[in-house]
């Protein structure tokens, strides 16, 4: 909990700083996908880092819950979208639910909330460790989704702002850059494990 206060404070300041023109309402948008963002950078980047330097201990379930706390900040996001923009997310979601920006989105999001039920107690008995491990990886590729959705949404807006430097840099231009990060973290972690195979064999 006080992980996801730190990433409250610190997007209210980035908010404050960079988008102080903003209504309340967007502001709580972005605190919410900056708050999941940085939470699910910090669950998934974990077993990365303890791979290299041999810390965090994560048996004592750290990643667990701040992946929980990621995806419902998540769906508090979610739950701001069809306000902020109904001719999108409500009674426009007809004609734009095949865009690439809500199927992204929505395959993220029912990605992880696969990932929060298939661990919990209540369904984690019911699966064989190894499946429970393989949808837990998929959240990388619902990291990686999210990285490509800002992309296609912003792609213009960061152009400009690399042409310029002008103040801040864009919200998901931060957060994108942190994610790629955590994800060829992990790239570097199946490197090396492969590596390490073909030294073994």
């Amino acid at each position: 909990m006080s992980l996801a206060l730190c990433f409250v404070a610190l997007s209210i300041f980035y908010v404050q700083f960079g988008y102080s023109s903003i209504s309340l309402l967007s502001a709580a948008s972005f605190i919410s996908a900056s708050v999941a963002s940085l939470l699910f950078a910090t669950a998934l980047s974990l077993g990365s880092i303890n791979y290299f330097i041999g810390w965090p201990n994560l048996r004592h379930g750290y990643q667990k819950q701040i992946g929980i706390m990621g995806f419902w900040w998540a769906v508090i996001y979610t739950i701001t979208l069809p306000i902020l923009y109904p001719e999108t997310y409500w009674y426009g979601l007809s004609d734009n639910i095949f865009t690439a920006d809500v199927i992204l989105g929505s395959i993220a999001l029912i990605v992880f909330g696969a990932m929060v039920l298939i661990n919990s107690r209540l369904v984690a008995p019911y699966f064989q460790l190894q499946t429970i491990f393989f949808v837990l990886g998929l959240g990388f590729i619902a990291y990686a989704l999210l990285v490509v959705r800002a992309i296609l949404l912003e792609f213009n807006v960061w152009l400009l702002w690399l042409n310029t430097f002008n103040g801040f840099p864009p919200g998901k231009f931060t957060l994108s850059l942190i994610a790629i990060t955590v994800l060829l973290l992990r790239v570097a972690v199946a490197i090396d494990k492969h590596r390490k195979l073909s030294h073994a064999s």
